[in-house]
């Protein structure tokens, strides 16, 4: 939660369209981002970052051609995407309150460094790496832009839609509040989303539902030191096959699996580009992670995400 020193500030970025709501990533943003990883452990130090115009026009575009709905769920909500270098991780969205503790919206912050020199699925493929150790003879290649549009614009266009499903979630009830304590959380079957796949235990703990956790589940994170070794890439992801997580990365958290679902849904469902997994040993196909919104697995999820979203 980023508490603004003065509202009015924050509040006259609405005043701009969606698409111009760009720049470098504001100092109350970046001394939140450092706050948080030095509480966390986290060695980057965040600043602020000026982009050239082709970088911005690449980050206009990617907003540009998302889906119209997506784009006005959107334009109340969203503060804005900053520009910044070493966040830490890609990105990350916070809400912006006033001192009074009144939600002013949601603000993104986008880590330059990790797209400047990587296409779309060079930027996928070192992310879905960052669970697992190399070893010699394991690769996983992942893959959501064909040859053509395998361009930076693609990578920031799913990137922030990723964001932009912790955007959309913020204040609609489909999750307990990130910014909120666990005493805070009412019942699972009070929000919409939660009981798709999470449950609230006695100790206010939220865990996956018995069908949907897996053995190698709590050793899968993201933007750290890896605890899982690539020897391991295929029985994690036969493991998420038995779930209905989108996505590994969605299986991290409740917030990320919302995050997850919605950027995977209107990357493949809505804008039909492609979303693979593929893990390689010697050359040797092991495993393939793909098609998820075909299967009987991802119904709910989908039905969900359609009445948000539209067609």
């Amino acid at each position: 939660m980023i508490v603004a020193a003065d509202a009015a500030q924050w509040d006259q970025l609405y005043d701009l369209p969606l698409l111009e709501r760009l720049g470098p990533a504001q100092d109350e943003v970046i001394a939140h981002v450092a706050q948080v990883n030095a509480s966390t452990g986290i060695a980057a130090q965040p600043t602020s970052k000026q982009v050239d115009a082709d970088f911005h026009a690449d980050v206009r575009a990617a907003m540009a051609t998302m889906p119209a709905s997506v784009q006005a769920l959107l334009d109340g909500v969203l503060l804005g995407v900053g520009f910044a270098r070493q966040l830490g991780s890609s990105a990350i969205s916070d809400i912006v309150v006033s001192s009074e503790g009144v939600i002013l919206g949601v603000v993104v912050a986008l880590d330059v460094e990790a797209f400047e020199a990587r296409t779309a699925n060079a930027w996928a493929t070192w992310k879905e790496n960052t669970p697992f150790t190399p070893q010699d003879g394991y690769r996983l290649e992942a893959q959501i832009a064909a040859p053509e549009d395998d361009n930076r614009q693609r990578a920031l266009q799913y990137l922030l839609l990723h964001e932009f499903g912790h955007v959309l979630a913020a204040g609609r009830g489909l999750l307990p509040e990130w910014w909120n304590a666990a005493q805070a959380m009412r019942s699972a079957h009070d929000y919409h989303y939660l009981p798709l796949t999470w449950q609230i235990t006695p100790a206010l703990q939220v865990v996956p539902l018995p069908g949907n956790d897996f053995s190698l589940r709590a050793d899968v994170v993201y933007y750290q030191a890896p605890r899982l070794a690539a020897s391991q890439m295929r029985d994690a992801y036969a493991q998420l096959q038995g779930t209905n997580f989108a996505t590994l990365y969605a299986a991290t958290s409740m917030h990320e699996d919302f995050a997850e679902s919605f950027a995977s849904y209107v990357h493949a469902v809505m804008l039909g580009q492609p979303q693979h997994i593929r893990i390689f040993h010697n050359n040797a196909l092991l495993l393939q992670f793909d098609g998820y919104w075909k299967t009987e697995r991802s119904t709910a999820k989908r039905r969900l995400l359609k009445q948000l979203l539209g067609k």
